[in-house]
């Protein structure tokens, strides 16, 4: 049996229904175009540009009887039929996919013809990313050098053809203000590079993290007869308590009559900042929500609520699945002050983010691998993140009422006996805004914090929510060029640890 190399289109073996495959063309690079201006003599070069690549290649189908050949005719065009580009590889190049659509006319005579494809890119792309970390520096990727004075070179070898566009994570060993990315083909700089490690000023106390607290002890259960802040139609003498990865409902206990939803709740008071006193005007909360339906017409309400001293409403956040037949879920916004009201309602289906048809609606913030949201309190501006940024609601009268309570309700709907499977609290933190003392900064960049900075989509990520507010005027994202080109990350000055880098890129050839 005669050997024939192995192509794939699409995910689909072409070679498969080939008897023999000759006259392969992968010509070198792609087309080039140069722009010129006649002169008296010769022409004035202005510019060129790199175009598309035409990819071909002759083939014989498998088959002895007519009706062989033009069945794997019929199926081989079934298999390149296509409106965008998919992925093309060949077997003596497995590590490189060509992005193709088939190309004007493919011939056939009898049991033979030649395939066409287009490459719209002129590029391909490794199968496989490439990734430089701490733990393989020094080999075939490049070199990470970290120096005394906290900054750190990086020497990245690029093996493809083409410049990539890399996807950068910095994970902060210690808390930092800064950080500038310096290389041949741009500058990038995030945050503040004059921020001070401490100083007498209005700055930021974290006052809690549940990292710290993991199975959440600092939040205790509500005293019997408790009304829940956001309403009094939510039963609370029910029972929540960590569990496996965060607080989830235990018993949702009894409600009276008139109460639609029962469950339990906890509280903690904020503690005090460094001066000693317990409340916060501005003030800023992470948390981590996990709502995931594994069957439709699974129902709950979680609840993160934040009040003043006397458990009057200031603003909460919540999930809720009302929906007994479905999957809809809908994320709530609700604040307080003279007219309590909601403010946000926002749908989304209670799936795990796998899609699943679900379109605008995939739960992408609140499945299993994510789970990222927050609050902000700047004096009457009250900011409720979603997919990506934070809807701004503002409340006069709430201008001056400091946050002094934090409270966590989990329950069921008294009218459903399917609780959803995944509704739980993962992780909360918390701190003060503007507090006036002297202090160690905490920096905008805590110990731990990781940066991601994706170079090909022009994102910055820091901590798993979107912060490209973070970049400096003037900044440009950078690409890396073939073979090797060096890297340099600086740190606020006054920060000598140096963080842990880790870089992936895909490498692209011509």
């Amino acid at each position: 049996m005669r050997k024939v190399m192995k192509i794939t289109y699409g995910g689909a073996e072409l070679s498969k229904f080939f008897d023999s495959i000759t006259n392969i063309k992968r010509n070198i690079g792609s087309t080039w175009e140069n722009s010129t201006e006649k002169l008296g003599n010769g022409v004035d070069f202005l510019y060129n540009s790199r175009g598309s690549k035409i990819i071909s290649f002759d083939y014989v189908l498998n088959g002895i009887f007519f009706n062989d050949i033009n069945h794997n005719k019929d199926q081989l065009a079934s298999l390149v039929n296509t409106k965008v580009p998919i992925e093309l590889i060949f077997g003596d190049e497995p590590n490189k996919v060509w992005l193709a659509l088939p190309d004007g006319e493919q011939s056939f005579d009898l049991d033979s013809g030649t395939l066409n494809f287009l490459v719209p890119s002129g590029e391909a792309e490794s199968v496989d990313t490439k990734v430089l970390n701490e733990s393989n520096s020094g080999g075939e990727f490049g070199t990470i050098t970290h120096n005394s004075d906290g900054s750190t070179k990086v020497i990245i070898n690029n093996q493809g053809s083409l410049e990539t566009f890399p996807k950068i994570k910095i994970t902060n060993v210690h808390e930092n203000g800064y950080l500038g990315l310096v290389h041949e083909n741009g500058i990038l700089e995030l945050g503040k590079r004059d921020e001070a490690d401490g100083e007498t000023n209005a700055v930021s106390e974290y006052l809690y993290d549940s990292k710290n607290d993991t199975t959440f002890s600092n939040f205790k259960d509500v005293v019997a007869g408790t009304v829940n802040p956001q309403s009094s139609l939510l039963a609370t003498n029910g029972k929540i308590e960590f569990q496996n990865d965060g607080l989830r409902l235990k018993d949702a206990g009894t409600a009276e009559a008139n109460q639609i939803i029962a469950g339990g709740m906890k509280v903690m008071t904020l503690p005090a900042d460094s001066n000693g006193h317990v409340g916060a005007v501005n003030f800023y909360s992470y948390f981590n929500l996990f709502a995931w339906a594994t069957a439709f017409g699974q129902t709950g309400v979680l609840q993160v609520m934040f009040t003043d001293s006397n458990d009057k409403l200031i603003a909460g956040y919540g999930i809720i699945k009302p929906d007994k037949s479905g999957n809809i879920a809908v994320m709530k916004g609700w604040v307080g002050g003279n007219n309590p009201r909601e403010v946000i309602s926002r749908d989304f289906a209670a799936n795990n983010g796998e899609g699943s048809g679900s379109g605008s609606y995939n739960n992408t913030q609140f499945n299993q691998k994510t789970g990222h949201t927050d609050f902000l309190k700047q004096e009457d501006r009250l900011g409720f993140y979603w997919h990506g940024s934070r809807i701004t609601i503002s409340v006069p009268e709430l201008k001056d009422v400091e946050v002094a309570k934090v409270y966590i309700y989990i329950g069921q709907y008294t009218n459903s006996n399917k609780f959803m499977t995944n509704l739980a609290i993962r992780n909360i933190s918390y701190r003060k805004d503007k507090v006036s003392v002297w202090s160690d900064l905490p920096n905008r960049y805590q110990t731990g914090s990781i940066m991601e900075v994706d170079m090909e989509n022009g994102k910055i990520i820091n901590n798993g929510l979107a912060s490209n507010n973070e970049l400096v005027v003037g900044s440009e994202f950078i690409s890396i060029p073939a073979g090797e080109s060096e890297l340099d990350i600086y740190q606020s000055s006054w920060n000598t640890t140096p963080p842990k880098i880790e870089i992936e890129w895909k490498e692209r050839f011509l």
